[in-house]
């Protein structure tokens, strides 16, 4: 089972793999791979990122990791 992660090491784990964030709705960022074809939404507000979220961060990066070519 996944636990809840602090928002910082999700960011850190998301800047580590090439993604970039853009402002979203409210108090939400969105995070996209450099490639364009996976994206994640996080809330920033928030002190902890549910395991839900965090289950989807990591599916996100793997499957960046594992579909898009470099250029």
């Amino acid at each position: 089972m996944i636990a809840p992660a602090p928002t910082r090491e999700i960011v850190k784990q998301l800047k580590k793999a090439g993604f970039t964030s853009r402002e979203g709705k409210g108090s939400h960022t969105v995070w996209t791979c450099r490639h364009g074809r996976y994206g994640i939404s996080l809330v920033d507000g928030h002190r902890t990122i549910s395991p839900g979220v965090r289950r989807q961060v990591n599916e996100a990066v793997d499957a960046c990791a594992t579909n898009c070519k470099e250029d």
